[in-house]
């Protein structure tokens, strides 16, 4: 039994590395996902350093990027994010991104037992060239008339974080 389950970890593992390696375009001028493990606490934040290595100051997309299972029960996710520099803090948004149509179906695209979902997060921002960014992410979702926030968001497989290249 656990030789079949370390073999659908190797598949999967291999799957995302291949659709991965295939479908970086030159746009992308920076992307990572950190594992969640299906099971995003409350109190981890999902952190994104990066640098941007452009001739100028450009503009870019950011996207943050969901891998949910069918263990999310939920058709939206409300996400605290914060993006900054290594001197100030640019942002703090509270967002709120629809994950399913209205009869279940997760948005964006499926791969075996995973659907990726691909979340604008800003549009036409402004990178500087060789400045440390960084990005936190949290979940801030809670239970319909219930005071604090779920502890232990279930189905959540990956969190990533995405700057794309635009002009």
């Amino acid at each position: 039994m656990n030789e079949l389950l370390i073999m659908k970890c190797n598949l999967i593992n291999l799957i995302f590395s291949f659709i991965l390696l295939t479908s970086c375009n030159g746009n992308t001028d920076y992307i990572k996902y950190n594992s969640i493990n299906s099971s995003w606490h409350i109190d981890s934040l999902q952190t994104f350093n990066f640098q941007i290595k452009r001739q100028k100051v450009s503009t870019f997309n950011s996207f943050i990027k969901l891998r949910v299972n069918d263990k999310y029960t939920f058709n939206n996710i409300f996400l605290i994010v914060k993006l900054a520099d290594s001197e100030k803090i640019i942002s703090v948004d509270t967002l709120e991104y629809k994950l399913a149509d209205k009869y279940g179906n997760f948005l964006g695209s499926k791969m075996i037992d995973l659907n990726e979902i691909s979340l604008q997060h800003k549009e036409k921002i402004k990178f500087e060239n060789n400045v440390n960014y960084s990005v936190t992410i949290e979940h801030a979702m809670r239970y319909l008339n219930k005071i604090g926030g779920i502890e232990k968001l279930n189905g959540i497989m990956d969190v990533g974080y995405k700057v794309e290249f635009v002009e």
